[in-house]
């Protein structure tokens, strides 16, 4: 089977851009080990990027794409775009159907779609740039809207104070390309990733859930997964953030039977991971939804893959069957 692997060509000043060529690895060693005939397309942001790149998978001629493109020079908006592009063309691919990465890659919109179906997520609104009432309950965390992988949420995100927050969102709205803004209750409680796992023949399994634990942390400090968490590695946030697989005093059938909705409702496929947290009072809410999450050997959702008994290339596999097999 000839199968293209598109991805989008890494800002190699950031650590949030350059992981994607270790998932590009992960997926090339499980092409190889599998016998398939493979070729990279990296795409890069210039103008006629895409133009350039449909050229060159139309003479590959591929039976499949194995879809681990974010978006163009580090600008997540444009992540659906190219799945547009493979479904007008009729060549399969893998991960989720354009739909749901366009309902997932806006942080504004994936909140409307929970609200709209009733799914339990923390109080919200969006900033557009003009300070006017807040509706959203103290204290706060503020995110942008179009970026994901904790990209511009640090400590200074949650916020307790009106003052502060005026304060604030008209430099996060600047420093964030005047894009909009989410306002979000801050759900001071534990954090939970539920993965979904598709099978070839169209089956989604509920892999092992996780939590991450937020070791020795100092009082006072908001326990989030913000930017240093993710990617500094000599950061105190870094090594202080465990995963565990061991759920005590958890509400976990509840937190996968909402995981499964969010599958359905957000058209999702192959691979995807639900975030979500769960207050002191014991209620659930939903933090995130990622299409085609992070898959380096070293995260979150391979560490799932492999705790519930997988291998790299097993994944691989399945994604390329679900690809071929589940489709429009």
């Amino acid at each position: 089977m000839k199968v293209a692997v598109v991805h989008n060509k890494p800002d190699e000043g950031k650590l949030d851009s350059v992981d994607i060529l270790d998932q590009l690895g992960l997926v090339t060693a499980g092409l190889a080990e599998l016998g398939h005939e493979h070729r990279v397309f990296p795409v890069e942001g210039k103008k006629g990027a895409f133009v350039a790149l449909v050229g060159e998978i139309s003479r590959f001629g591929p039976d499949v794409i194995f879809n681990l493109f974010e978006g163009l020079q580090d600008d997540p908006r444009f992540q659906p775009v190219l799945a547009s592009y493979y479904e007008i063309s009729g060549i399969p691919y893998t991960g989720a159907f354009y739909e749901g990465l366009l309902k997932t890659t806006d942080k504004i919109l994936t909140k409307a779609i929970l609200d709209a179906n009733g799914l339990p997520t923390p109080r919200w609104q969006a900033f557009y740039g003009e300070l006017g009432a807040v509706r959203v309950p103290p204290p706060w965390i503020v995110k942008p809207s179009w970026e994901d992988g904790s990209v511009g949420i640090t400590d200074g995100s949650v916020i307790g104070s009106k003052t502060t927050l005026f304060q604030k969102l008209p430099g996060m709205f600047e420093t964030h390309r005047r894009r909009p803004l989410l306002i979000e209750n801050y759900i001071e409680g534990r954090e939970f990733n539920i993965p979904l796992y598709q099978h070839a023949e169209g089956k989604v399994e509920l892999l092992p859930p996780s939590e991450i634990l937020f070791d020795c942390w100092p009082e006072g400090k908001p326990k989030i997964m913000n930017y240093n968490s993710k990617w500094e590695e000599t950061s105190f946030e870094y090594e202080n953030t465990q995963r565990t697989y061991e759920l005590e005093n958890a509400p976990v059938e509840q937190m996968k039977t909402i995981a499964l909705k969010c599958w359905d409702i957000f058209d999702l496929r192959g691979y995807a991971r639900v975030d979500m947290r769960l207050a002191p009072s014991g209620e659930v809410s939903i933090i995130e939804i990622n299409a085609n999450p992070c898959i380096t050997p070293t995260s979150g959702y391979i560490g799932a893959v492999e705790e519930g008994g997988y291998t790299s290339r097993d994944f691989v596999r399945e994604m390329l069957g679900v690809a071929l097999n589940v489709r429009r």
